[in-house]
């Protein structure tokens, strides 16, 4: 005979972490759930919510979560600001058939975005759970494309663990596939022991020789674009935090990987020393912003997407394939070129798409996974 589950006790006092907090929804929070609902991230990355979202499906979904906790099947909690209680998100606990079997999910509100409210949610839920309900792991998974949701689950110490076809359907009953990561006792440990459980996002405060502080951040950039081989590998000490500069460029060479550390205004990342087209060293060209421009051909590329801004001079295929040809002055007839091996060359080099290498930072130091391990 299957076992019913027991009901589950919200924390009393509500879970607090710095400026947020989290306790079980009200009646009074419909209003500020059916604003959150009308964004359209949030309708984008969480497949299973209504379009339209209405007062109906809020004040639905507010009575769904208290049920909830009654019955034993989920701990359901808003995110709130811990001073004024104004509503921020939402971050659940969705209780399987065994500890084996646990999954938490969230969605942040589009004005408290960019301040750590979600990482905090999730190590504040994750930890309360791991205690309270003894799980023996706990899931998380995301669409492909959601990014900002992935760093997320990174920053609070989830494992990537693999792409799951056909894992969930969406609201129109079509399978997607989700970018899935786990949490165990033993990596919830870790992440104590090494401080990524405390403080805010893993991020680590510098002071410059003029005097402000400035607060590193790693930067959110596509998982697809992540260089090969570095899903499973190790992580690997760069430098120190405190030796890197907001809007700066650092060349880091380990092995036989020439590495290119930016501070960009989004964060912190970690790409190839190496111009996506005529591998010419980016660390000695220009950036302004997200965006470096290659020293040799004036090609420029937007670091955090990895997307080319501006074609180089000499022409060639983008990305996806489409041709370009070289470049001429305003006004200008295109240069003509008899056919010739340099001519056939140019037309076929493509200018890929940047690579990037996961970062994090502990304990002052800026780490990433590389797919070698320098001698």
């Amino acid at each position: 005979m299957m076992q019913m589950p027991d009901r589950v006790e919200p924390p009393n006092p509500p879970l607090r972490d710095g400026p947020i907090a989290v306790r079980p929804f009200r009646p009074d929070d419909v209003d500020a759930v059916v604003a959150a609902c009308q964004d359209p991230e949030i309708q984008r990355w969480i497949p299973l919510i209504p379009i339209p979202y209405t007062d109906a499906d809020a004040r639905r979904y507010v009575m769904m979560t208290l049920q909830a906790w009654h019955d034993g099947t989920s701990a359901e909690f808003a995110i709130v600001d811990a001073t004024t209680d104004l509503l921020l998100g939402s971050i659940g606990l969705h209780l399987g058939p065994n500890p084996r079997r646990y999954a938490i999910g969230y969605w942040v509100a589009p004005a408290a975005r960019r301040r750590g409210v979600a990482v905090r949610a999730v190590r504040l839920v994750s930890r309360w759970g791991f205690e309270r309900l003894h799980m023996q792991r706990l899931s998380l998974w995301t669409l492909p494309g959601n990014v900002a949701s992935q760093a997320v689950a990174e920053a609070a110490g989830f494992r990537f663990e693999g792409l799951a076809r056909n894992w969930e359907t969406d609201r129109d009953d079509q399978p997607i596939d989700a970018v899935v990561f786990g949490l165990t006792p033993e990596d919830l440990a870790e992440a104590s022991q090494t401080g990524r459980d405390a403080g805010s996002s893993g991020e680590a405060g510098r002071r410059g020789a003029d005097g402000p502080s400035a607060v590193a951040t790693i930067a959110a950039v596509p998982r697809e674009l992540h260089a090969a081989g570095t899903r499973a590998a190790p992580f690997v000490d760069l430098a120190a935090v405190a030796a890197l500069r907001p809007g700066t460029m650092t060349r880091v060479t380990l092995a036989d990987l020439d590495l290119l550390v930016v501070w960009t205004p989004d964060g912190i990342l970690v790409t190839d020393d190496r111009c996506p087209h005529m591998s010419a060293p980016l660390s000695v060209g220009g950036l302004a912003g997200n965006v470096v421009a290659c020293p040799l051909h004036e090609g420029q590329f937007n670091l955090c997407t990895g997307e080319t801004v501006q074609m180089p001079t000499t022409g060639g295929l983008d990305a996806d394939g489409r041709y370009h040809s070289p470049w001429s002055p305003t006004g200008a007839l295109p240069k003509s070129e008899p056919p010739s091996k340099k001519l056939d060359a140019r037309r076929l080099t493509r200018v890929n798409r940047l690579r990037y290498y996961p970062a994090r930072i502990r304990d002052g130091r800026l780490e990433a996974q590389l797919p070698i391990l320098p001698e």
